[in-house]
């Protein structure tokens, strides 16, 4: 008499379905609050007490740079992995256009940050013949 266990190894479909839902809806949340404050960016360093000031054009090509990013780059993401559509597989364009978006915007965005934060401190050092 030999008595055999058999584990079931079933996974609830439930917990299955979280990873795609984080994505759709944590995905949508990072969409909006990317966009009010690329916006918020946009209204602030455009307004009279930034505009004369050398950072503020910086600081609104690195909004528009994010804004590329999240908004192409997440969306792409989320139609990809929280609805579960293949589309990177089946466009090469859109694959090539997110690969391209997600390294250019990212690096270009990061410069403009340094570039601003140089600006400023060399726009408030007191000694001119430091270089």
């Amino acid at each position: 008499m030999s008595v055999t266990n058999m584990s079931s190894n079933i996974i609830d479909p439930t917990l299955l379905l979280i990873p795609y839902q984080l994505n759709i809806y944590l995905g949508l949340f990072i969409f909006i609050t990317g966009n009010i404050s690329w916006i918020g960016n946009i209204i602030v360093f455009s307004s009279r007490n930034f505009r004369g000031r050398a950072c503020s054009i910086y600081l609104i090509a690195e909004s528009y740079f994010n804004f590329l990013y999240f908004d192409y780059v997440l969306v792409i993401r989320m139609i990809q992995k929280g609805f579960r559509l293949p589309i990177i597989n089946r466009y090469d364009v859109v694959c090539k256009i997110r690969q391209f978006l997600s390294q250019y915007t990212h690096q270009v965005a990061f410069t403009l940050i340094t570039l601003a934060t140089i600006d400023r401190l060399l726009s408030t050092h007191r000694s001119i013949g430091m270089f």
